[in-house]
């Protein structure tokens, strides 16, 4: 089994916090976000040179990103848990979307269907991103709100089709999406402290990292596409 199959497999766990948990960690490590990731903490590095200081603004910017997922989250449930059509709807058919989804995110994947990614997208973003980079670690906690909030099409699918519907079956509006915030970071401080160990071969990583996006991108939108096929099997024949 492959490590996207098995993170999947105990991302639908009968324990919420073991799903929740690896349902994180899919979103951090799927070739948009991960590739965001190390683009964002390799440039912080560049502009602060210090590896304590990467260390924290690493640290920062995870956090950034929990908040507004765990913010988010709570948020719809505690609305979703008010309003029972909303909480219904994203019970009962949020998984159901998780096929055509998944289909469509291998499409764009593949380049099929041109989005971008990263730093880039419309050019005065990017120039805000760039901006709130300069900041270096006062930067750092508002750039991970920024690009936490700029979701990638799976991770989107992973939050608004998986999460959401997974902590209002539990009724955890801040629990569930806490440990899936948690998990979503783990990558960021690793490769903060990567940047620590040798802040001098930032340059040689991100080739690196740029070279394996490629790949991956590919080889998990193919994936995609058949998982994505596999549901809408089960469903239909179900």
């Amino acid at each position: 089994m492959s490590l996207m199959g098995f993170m999947e497999t105990m991302g639908t766990s009968s324990v919420p916090l073991v799903a929740a948990f690896f349902i994180g960690l899919m979103m951090a490590l799927s070739p948009c976000p991960l590739a965001t990731n190390i683009a964002a903490i390799g440039y912080l590095s560049r502009r602060i040179g210090s590896p304590g200081q990467t260390l924290i603004a690493g640290s920062l910017y995870g956090a950034g990103r929990m908040v507004v997922y765990v913010g988010l989250a709570a948020l719809i449930v505690m609305l979703g848990l008010s309003v029972q059509a909303i909480s219904l709807f994203l019970q009962t058919w949020g998984e159901v979307l998780v096929g055509p989804l998944l289909i469509g995110v291998g499409i764009v994947m593949l380049d099929l269907v041109p989005l971008s990614f990263g730093f880039g997208g419309s050019s005065r973003l990017a120039a805000f991103k760039e901006r709130l980079a300069d900041q270096g670690v006062a930067g750092s906690f508002l750039l991970g709100v920024l690009f936490a909030l700029t979701f990638c099409p799976f991770s989107a699918v992973l939050f608004f089709a998986m999460l959401v519907p997974l902590a209002l079956r539990t009724g955890d509006p801040f629990g569930v999406p806490a440990v899936f915030a948690v998990a979503t970071a783990l990558p960021v401080i690793a490769f903060s402290l990567i940047m620590v160990t040798g802040v001098a071969k930032v340059g040689s990583a991100m080739k690196a990292a740029e070279t394996f996006e490629f790949w991956m991108r590919r080889i998990v939108g193919v994936l995609f596409i058949g998982i994505g096929l596999s549901f809408l099997a089960a469903m239909l024949l179900g």
